[in-house]
Formats: C-alpha cells, structure tokens, sequence
C-alpha cells in the first residue's frame, strides 16, 4: 500500500472509531486486556514460584556448591583441610561441612518415632552459609559444645492431631521435650529439643540436627564429611566458582545448586508450562473471536458506506487498510491496559504474596515474556479482522450499496 493509502486508510479508521459506540470499544478493549493478563499470570506465578524453591534450595539445602564425595565413597576424607583450601577461594563467603547418619529418632512422650537422616554441622560455619538460624519457630539455634540437644524440623515435630501434619511426624514435639535417637551402629542417646526450625520447605522442615561434636563423638566421623557446602556471593556465579574451585585442586565432585536441584523442579515446571501453554492457545482463541465479531459486525452495518468508498473509486485495499487500523488500535488500548493490570497485579501480590506449600510466593513479571504475548495477540487479531474485511471489500458495489 502507497503512502497516500496509509494517509486514507488511517484517516477512515480514526473517524471510524470516533464515531462507534464508545461501550462496544470499552468492552473490546478490556476484553483484549484480559486475555493480556490470562495469557501472561500463569507465567508470573511459575516463576515466583521458581524463585521461591531456588531460594529455598540455596539458603537450607545446598549452598551455591555442594561438594560430594569421590566416586565409590562415603565419605570425603580430611574435610577440615579441605574446608579450610575452600574458605581461601576467592568468591567463597561461607563453607560448612556435614555429616549424616541413618537413625530413628522417637518421642519419648507418645512413643511415635521416624526413621530419618539426621545430620550434623558446625553451627558457627552453618550460619555463613544456611539461614536456619533465622528461621527459628521456638526455641534457639544450636550452640558449639551441644552434645545433648537436637534442633528439628517444624513438620518433623508435627502436630499433636495427626489430621493436621502435612508429612509423618512425632506427634507434637516442643522445645524442651526428650527424643531418643538410635544410630545405625547401635548407640542410643536421648537429646533434649533445643529449637524448631520452619522454612515452609516440606523437606527441609522434616529434617533434624545435631552438632558435628556430638556426631563424631557417637559415629566416630572426626574429620570425615558426607557433603560440604560452599556460598559465594552472587548466585548468578555459582558455575564460575564451580571452575574456581577445581582450579584450587578440589578433586571431590562438585555440583552447582541449580544441578542438584533440577530434576525435581523440572517435572513440576513442565507441567505448569504445558498448562500455560493450553492457557495461552485458547486465550489467543478468545482473542481473535472477538476481534472477529467487532470487525464483523463493523462491516455489516457499514456495508452501504463501504459500496459507497467503492463507488467514487476508493481502492479494496485502503478499506482493508482501515479496518486492521482499527484492530491495531484496539490491540494496543488492550495491550496498555492489560500491561498495566499486570503490574498493579505484580505489586498487589508482591505486597500480600500467595501462600504456597513451599513459601509466600510474589509473582514475578517477565517482559520478555509479555513482549511475546503481545506480538502474538498482534497476529491472530490481524488475522481475524483481515478475514472478514477482505471477504466484504470484494464484494459487488450494487450488492455492498443494497446492504
């Protein structure tokens, strides 16, 4: 289309649109925002979501490198020299060595027990790299030179009506209460509750700890790990301190969080995008129906004027032109709303986050992603209003005149 034929067209959609009934394009309009904020919601969800487990898995589970064992052993051998090389590597904030054990761990008061893997750390080294310590419930976090007392998980401690616990727990522990502890070699010990712990993770809060004093002492692990947690200082650099890391001679196998936790965010995630995915489709379904209905019905009751524009030998495509102005121009009112929707929903959400089994979770707002959606409601409205109008601007003069 020339030039003068952009001037035309637009000028027919501009009088167009000042002259229609200004409730059909409000409704038109919104309905367009809408479809914006269905098509882009699920996403924001996900990803806080994402978000919300990454930062979980960061600050309880795995730092930003966990460091295993060699294949074939149990154990990493000399961890305190290790751990000491590890705190010397530039980027490494914090390091914290573990150690776990099999054992059953029962309520002495109701006599309800779980077989878990208890773990050990030092506390002081734990707190540069976990946030257990902030997320106490009741009680206190552990001390060095705790060799009598336990900290446990909020799920773990559980409640004392079963219906209410999320997972199998001992049945309503508090701070104080006595837990036995039966370790796999055979040593029993009995472990005063010194703090319960609630992250909203639902492994993390059925975990439970005791000092690395109290497990060498009973396990004979002095100077021995079963992983060692490593945190930097970005989380966006967890692959180059990976590199670092084995440029200082650390032979052990060394994982990046997002490596130790993908394959179980990974299903969960593909089913949420698979579910976004129809949402999406049939969002852009709703959309070009619409479209297609506000072009068509414009062109039904404007068929006269448009035999008349033929008549005085306005050309088919300057009238095709005027309507997918007009798609245009309602797309980007929509478009604008609906954005906006989108970031008051952002902030509404971002002040009162959505309780999830895993946390609070605040949406998060990908632009990128809204870019797409809106590129792709682009098209399909084109599309609709193309259909329709082309069909009419081919029509007979006499025939379009006739009405």
């Amino acid at each position: 289309m020339r030039s003068g034929g952009y001037g035309v067209s637009l000028y027919l959609a501009v009088r167009a649109i000042r002259r229609g009934n200004r409730g059909t394009l409000a409704l038109t309009i919104l309905v367009i925002a809408l479809v914006v904020v269905l098509i882009n919601f699920l996403t924001m969800i996900i990803g806080g979501v994402v978000e919300v487990y990454d930062r979980q898995m960061i600050d309880f589970q795995y730092g930003h490198l966990t460091i295993e064992p060699r294949e074939k052993e149990l154990y990493i051998d000399d961890s305190d020299d290790l751990v000491d090389r590890l705190k010397r590597v530039p980027g490494v904030t914090g390091v914290s060595s573990r150690v776990s054990a099999g054992a059953t761990i029962t309520n002495t008061g109701n006599g309800k027990f779980q077989s878990k893997s208890l773990a050990a750390f030092d506390p002081d080294d734990e707190k540069t790299v976990t946030r257990y310590h902030q997320m106490i419930l009741e009680g206190e976090f552990l001390s060095e030179g705790d060799t009598d007392q336990i900290l446990i998980g909020s799920l773990l401690a559980g409640s004392d009506d079963e219906a209410e616990d999320k997972l199998p727990s001992l049945g309503g522990v508090r701070v104080g209460d006595l837990l036995e502890v039966a370790y796999g070699n055979g040593v029993v010990k009995t472990y005063r509750v010194k703090g319960i712990f609630e992250t909203y993770g639902l492994l993390i809060d059925s975990a439970a700890f005791v000092t690395r004093e109290e497990m060498d002492a009973v396990m004979q692990t002095d100077g021995k790990a079963t992983e060692i947690l490593v945190k930097g200082s970005d989380i966006g650099n967890a692959g180059q301190l990976k590199i670092t890391c084995m440029q200082f001679g650390v032979q052990e196998r060394i994982k990046t969080w997002s490596e130790k936790g993908k394959g179980v965010l990974g299903d969960a995630i593909e089913s949420f995008n698979l579910l976004n995915s129809i949402m999406t489709v049939v969002s852009l379904i709703v959309a070009s129906v619409v479209v297609f209905i506000v072009t068509f019905i414009n062109i039904v009751n404007r068929r006269k004027q448009i035999g008349i524009l033929k008549a005085i030998g306005i050309q088919r495509r300057i009238i095709v032109g005027n309507y997918l102005f007009q798609v245009m121009f309602l797309c980007t009112c929509g478009a604008a709303v609906g954005v906006l929707m989108l970031f008051c929903i952002a902030l509404g959400l971002g002040a009162h986050p959505i309780r999830f089994p895993m946390g609070f979770v605040s949406p998060t707002l990908d632009l990128s992603r809204v870019a797409v959606s809106i590129a792709c409601l682009y098209l399909v409205s084109l599309v609709s209003g193309y259909i329709p109008a082309r069909y009419v601007a081919k029509e007979e003069i006499l025939s379009a005149m006739r009405g």
